[in-house]
C-alpha cells in the first residue's frame, strides 16, 4: 500500500504544480494582452519625424530609416528618399516615390529614407471648402478651423485642380557639396491641368524651431498615381474635401551616422 500511496502523492503534487504554471502563464498572457492595446493607442496620437530639418538643410542626405520601419510609425507621410532620390508621399499606408524625372513607384521595404514626417491618420474633423481658391489661401482656411495653433495637425485634402505645380528633388551623389538652399530653387518642376488627387499635409507650430519645417507642408499624389511631388502652387476647380487630425505627442529619431554626428547646423533655410 505504501508505494501506491507515494505514487498518488507524487501525482497530486505534479498536478498542483502544473495548474500553478498554467495559471501563471495565463496571468502573464492576460497582462500582455492588456498592455499591447495601450502601446498601439499611444502610437495613434503621435506625430513622428525622422532626422531633423536643419540636418536635412545642411546636407545630411544619407539616412538609415527603412520604408518598413516608417510604416510602423504611420499610414500617411511625406519626406525624401536617400540621396534625394525621390520625394516621398505616403497615403493610406502606401509610400510613393516621385523621382526627379516624374516617374512614380511604390517604395520597397528595404528602401532607405533621409527625412520624413509620418502619423497614423485618425479623422477628427471634416469640412468642405466650396469656392475655388489658390494654394496661397489654403493655410488661412485651415487655420480658421484649428483648435489651437500650438498643436500639430495632419491633413488629407482631396479634390480637383484646374492647375497644380509640384516640385521634385534632384538626386545627389557624394560628396554632398550643395544644401537645400541651392537645390530647392533649382528643383525639377511638374505641372498638370484638370487633375484630381490628394494633398497630404503636416502642420508644425512656430516653436518647433530648427527641428522641423514650420507651418504647413504638403505633398500631392494624383488619383491615377501618375503625378506627385511637393506642392508649390495650385488653383482648385471646385470644392475640396478636408479631413484633419490633431496630434498632441511628438517623437523623432536621429540618424545614426558619422555624417550626422559631425554636421555643421549653422546654415538656415525654411520653405513651404
Amino acid at each position: 500500500m505504501k508505494p501506491v500511496f507515494r505514487l498518488l502523492i507524487l501525482s497530486l503534487v505534479s498536478l498542483t504544480f502544473s495548474c500553478q504554471n498554467k495559471t501563471e502563464k495565463s496571468e502573464i498572457t492576460k497582462i500582455n494582452s492588456i498592455e499591447e492595446p495601450e502601446v498601439i493607442a499611444d502610437n495613434q496620437d503621435t506625430f513622428y519625424q525622422y532626422s531633423i530639418w536643419f540636418a536635412f538643410v545642411n546636407k545630411v542626405f544619407d539616412g538609415n530609416l527603412t520604408v518598413k520601419e516608417l510604416k510602423t510609425h504611420g499610414d500617411v507621410g511625406l519626406g525624401s528618399f536617400d540621396f534625394l532620390d525621390g520625394e516621398l508621399v505616403m497615403l493610406d499606408g502606401v509610400p510613393y516615390r516621385i523621382r526627379e524625372n516624374g516617374e512614380i513607384s511604390v517604395g520597397q521595404d528595404n528602401d532607405e529614407i533621409v527625412y520624413a514626417d509620418a502619423a497614423f491618420f485618425e479623422k477628427e474633423e471634416e469640412f468642405t471648402i466650396e469656392e475655388p481658391f489658390n494654394f496661397s489661401d489654403l493655410a488661412s482656411k485651415l487655420d480658421a478651423k484649428k483648435k489651437s495653433p500650438h498643436y500639430f495637425y495632419i491633413y488629407k485634402v482631396h479634390g480637383s485642380f484646374k492647375h497644380i505645380k509640384l516640385g521634385g528633388v534632384p538626386k545627389v551623389e557624394r560628396p554632398f557639396t550643395e544644401g537645400l538652399d541651392v537645390l530647392i530653387p533649382n528643383r525639377p518642376v511638374f505641372e498638370a491641368e484638370n487633375i484630381s488627387g490628394t494633398l497630404v499635409g503636416f502642420y508644425c507650430p512656430d516653436y518647433i524651431g530648427d527641428i522641423n519645417a514650420r507651418g504647413h507642408h504638403f505633398h500631392f499624389i494624383s488619383d491615377d498615381k501618375k503625378w506627385g511631388g511637393h506642392v508649390m502652387d495650385f488653383e482648385s476647380s471646385g470644392a475640396l474635401e478636408v479631413q484633419s487630425d490633431t496630434k498632441t505627442k511628438y517623437e523623432f529619431d536621429l540618424p545614426v551616422s558619422k555624417e550626422f554626428e559631425n554636421v555643421d547646423l549653422s546654415k538656415t533655410f525654411q520653405y513651404n
